[in-house]
């Protein structure tokens, strides 16, 4: 029996990253419940409440900066992809897999955030083929839960004021949130729980609190270091877990 007080401690932590960056329930929740020995479903119903409940609160707050039309286009195909592909995993039962995947997209995030080389060669791509590289994010997300390490790259080439990234970033979140959730109600209910249910209101909570604040102060180059090694940590883990495990 996993421990509900330890599991609403890393919500609430994790919701304070997700506060400040736009991300953090789903792309170290997701490892960190697997690591715990839940599987990947219930990971979804656990932890997609609290992070679609953030996501809503950012984006409803950005709602003044306008969507350009190209960012709608490419949001659709992000959509069709995450659908897609997560009702692939559910159907299929991917989990050995998963945990691979994550594994390798979470050090191949951090091998790029680390190379200022990486980063722009990136940003030039995701400029020229915007379209390939969101519906690879939500194919990514779908199997993985972890296409946020792929979004905050995406968001960063795309802007530069840290308002407008962490909006883009919560628009998206939304988006891949409301998806999963569907997917899960459609194709798996009983993962759906009503832990992650009650967890919601209290993300949201600690958003008000303390997460918004920290954003409102945040001195961005430190923590961008910080998640990038948080991330490249992470994949090693998972990795390592897989392989040991397998």
């Amino acid at each position: 029996m996993h421990d509900p007080h330890l599991l609403a401690g890393i919500v609430a932590l994790l919701a304070i990253v997700q506060s400040v960056f736009g991300m953090g329930i789903l792309v170290f929740g997701t490892p960190t419940l697997l690591l715990m020995g839940y599987d990947f479903t219930s990971v979804l119903g656990l932890l997609l409440p609290a992070s679609v409940s953030i996501s809503a609160v950012q984006a409803w707050s950005a709602r003044q900066r306008g969507v350009p039309a190209a960012e709608r286009v490419t949001m659709v195909i992000c959509a069709i992809a995450v659908l897609v592909s997560l009702a692939m995993l559910v159907r299929l039962n991917l989990k050995a897999r998963v945990d691979m995947l994550i594994g390798l997209a979470m050090l191949s995030a951090a091998a790029v955030r680390y190379s200022s080389r990486l980063q722009a060669g990136l940003r030039r791509f995701i400029h020229a083929r915007s379209r390939l590289y969101v519906g690879s994010m939500g194919v990514v997300h779908g199997l993985t839960n972890m296409g946020g390490a792929l979004l905050a790259v995406y968001a960063a080439s795309r802007y530069d004021d840290k308002h407008a990234v962490r909006a883009a970033i919560s628009r998206y979140y939304l988006l891949f949130g409301t998806i999963q959730l569907g997917t899960l109600a459609l194709l798996r209910p009983a993962a759906l729980d009503v832990r992650g249910a009650v967890m919601a209101p209290i993300a949201v909570a600690i958003y008000f609190a303390v997460g918004n604040v920290l954003f409102a102060r945040a001195g961005a180059p430190l923590y961008e270091r910080a998640m990038t090694a948080f991330i490249g940590v992470y994949g090693a883990v998972v990795l390592a877990k897989t392989l040991v495990f397998a």
